[in-house]
């Protein structure tokens, strides 16, 4: 083989190990930009998981703010009117802390409970004396057991410390809140 024919092969040898390279490459940055996009698109659904917990928690709280009003107001028991005024105060100090949270991530802040909570509101509006008693007290029995899981699993290995130590301070208020609708059955 002459020597221009070794430089020819050489060449195209070079040639192909560039390009081969250059292909390696561009593959090995599309992943990258992937994972990037995944990163990103894994943030912002944690973000929008944490947002919809916060508005859901804030519904929930004027829920049970209403609803301690509502038994002040319709209870014939004393000791159900007393709980419906500690959880009117209770949860309304709850939803403006709630509120706080949520000013700065820019979403519009409910006024309103939900329209389901406003649905169990409005047949707790219909029912009077011991059938009322009942009756709201088995809700917030339910609804508080139904808030203590979420809370707690807020507070399980939440990237947001915020929301983390916000759902920690929340369970034991949430805590006594059930005990005290246990102990009124």
């Amino acid at each position: 083989m002459s020597w221009s024919m070794n430089l020819s092969i050489a060449a195209l040898v070079a040639a192909s190990t560039f390009a081969a390279t250059a292909q390696t490459r561009g593959t090995e940055s599309e992943p990258q930009n992937q994972s990037i996009v995944v990163a990103e698109s894994a943030r912002t659904s944690r973000n929008t998981q944490q947002i919809e917990f916060l508005l859901e928690a804030l519904r929930t709280s004027l829920a049970e703010a209403r609803m301690g009003a509502l038994a002040e107001q319709q209870s014939y028991d004393q000791p159900v009117r007393d709980y419906g005024t500690k959880l009117k105060s209770a949860h309304t100090a709850h939803a403006g802390e709630i509120e706080r949270l949520l000013e700065p991530l820019g979403v519009t802040i409910p006024t309103e409970p939900s329209a389901p909570a406003l649905s169990q509101v409005a047949a707790l509006t219909r029912l009077s004396g011991e059938e009322f008693d009942a009756a709201f007290v088995q809700m917030m029995i339910w609804t508080h057991t139904e808030a203590i899981e979420k809370y707690g699993a807020q507070t399980h290995a939440n990237p947001d410390r915020a929301l983390h130590d916000f759902a920690e301070r929340s369970l034991p208020m949430l805590r006594e809140h059930l005990a005290a609708a246990e102990a009124l059955r």
